[in-house]
C-alpha cells in the first residue's frame, strides 16, 4: 500500500514538472541555454518548480526590479527611453 502512495506523490511531482517546464518554454524571457538550465534545474531538484514558476508569475519578469519602467517620471527613465539629453516638455 505505501508504494501506491509514493508513486501517486511521484505522479505529482512529474505533473508538476511538466507544467513548470512547459510555462518556463512558452515564457519567451529567457535564452535557450537559460532555458535548458531552467529546465535541467526543475528535473533534478524536486520542488524546485515552485521557485523557477513563482519567478514568472509576475506580468513583465524582466522590468520587475526596474524602477524606470514603474516610474516614468523618474530621470533615469529619459535614459530608457533613449531621450536623454532632449527636452520633451
Amino acid at each position: 500500500m505505501l508504494w501506491v502512495g509514493i508513486t501517486l506523490v511521484g505522479l505529482a511531482v512529474a505533473a508538476l514538472n511538466v507544467w513548470g517546464t512547459l510555462r518556463i518554454w512558452r515564457s519567451g524571457i529567457y535564452e535557450r541555454g537559460q532555458l535548458v538550465a531552467q529546465t535541467a534545474f526543475i528535473w533534478i531538484l524536486p520542488g524546485a518548480v515552485i521557485a523557477v514558476v513563482s519567478m514568472l508569475s509576475s506580468d513583465n519578469p524582466r522590468h520587475s526590479g526596474d524602477s524606470t519602467s514603474a516610474n516614468p517620471q523618474d530621470p533615469n527613465a529619459d535614459a530608457m527611453n533613449g531621450t536623454v539629453g532632449h527636452d520633451s516638455h
